[in-house]
Order: structure tokens, then sequence, then C-alpha cells
């Protein structure tokens, strides 16, 4: 059975890669807009790293969506 949280960062994680290649942008380029490293973004899209709220906003502000649309 999957937990909440493995659920959240399962839709975050395709979320963060479904908004970044609508946008065209590489795990390289996003990286770079949110201030974080290429490794941090590949890891996110994985489901193995749980971004703070401030990385989340950054993410959400560089894929144009509200914080929220990364999480559903």
């Amino acid at each position: 059975m999957t937990s909440g949280i493995e659920k959240i960062m399962h839709n975050l994680g395709g979320n963060i890669r479904k908004y970044r290649k609508e946008h065209k942008l590489t795990q390289f380029e996003l990286s770079i807009q949110v201030d974080v490293t290429e490794d941090y973004i590949q890891a996110m899209e994985k489901g193995r790293r749980k971004p703070s709220l401030d990385v989340l906003a950054r993410l959400a502000d560089a894929l144009k969506v509200e914080p929220y649309e990364l999480l559903m």
C-alpha cells in the first residue's frame, strides 16, 4: 500500500516532468531557473527528493503554474 506522502511525491515528480516538457525545458535549464542542481531536479522527478516550500514556489513560478498544481 502506498502512503500519502509517496503518492504526493509520485504526483510531484510526474507533474514537474510534464510541465517542464510542455515548456520545452531541459532539467538543466529548469535547475538554473529554480536555482537548484540538475541532480536535484532529477531526484524530484523520480520522487526521491522532497522540496522545501521555497523550492516548490520557485518551481511553480518557473513552470508558470500554481504550487498546488504540482502536487495534484
